[in-house]
């Protein structure tokens, strides 16, 4: 069973008629690819400018301040939303508790993700939450594409709600 699938039966009495859960991946809060990839300090990501390089950007205000994450969870687009769960599962990641619930709407918009280069390569981005804050987020070398294409869907969802 993938972790799309795996999100798709742990919302399944959550979803509203019609949402679809598009995409799920294993992600670390910004400088966790880093610290647990070699075992350096985390790194902090600098939020000034952050919606000037937007791939999306919508109406509404995100506080320049960093959403609080555990150092590893699982981010899944939907149809209607973004959802954050903690990792969960013994042997193989698992949605756990949920940490976030934001429809899509409620963003204001999507940075264009970096890719970090060296041993603990990653793909990081922010995406600003309107009322709420940043989050900072960081998707691993062996997700680096699968992460570039979720961001990218994300991005062409906001900026459909935005012409519609």
């Amino acid at each position: 069973m993938t972790l799309r699938e795996k999100v798709e039966a742990r919302l399944a009495g959550d979803l509203v008629p019609d949402e679809r859960v598009l995409d799920a991946l294993i992600a670390f809060r910004t400088g966790g690819v880093r610290k647990t990839m070699i075992g350096g300090a985390a790194g902090i990501a600098g939020l000034a400018g952050a919606a000037g390089m937007a791939l999306a950007a919508r109406r509404g205000q995100a506080p320049q301040v960093s959403i609080a994450t555990s150092g590893r969870f699982v981010f899944s687009l939907t149809s209607h939303r973004v959802v954050l769960f903690t990792v969960g599962g013994v042997v193989r990641a698992a949605p756990g508790k949920l940490l976030h619930s934001w429809p899509l709407d409620q963003l204001a918009w999507v940075s264009e993700p970096t890719l970090i280069s060296g041993v603990a390569q990653a793909l990081r981005g922010e995406i600003g939450v309107t009322g709420e804050g940043v989050l900072g987020y960081e998707f691993a070398r062996l997700q680096v594409e699968d992460g570039r294409s979720l961001i990218k869907r994300l991005a062409r969802a906001l900026e459909e709600l935005e012409t519609s």
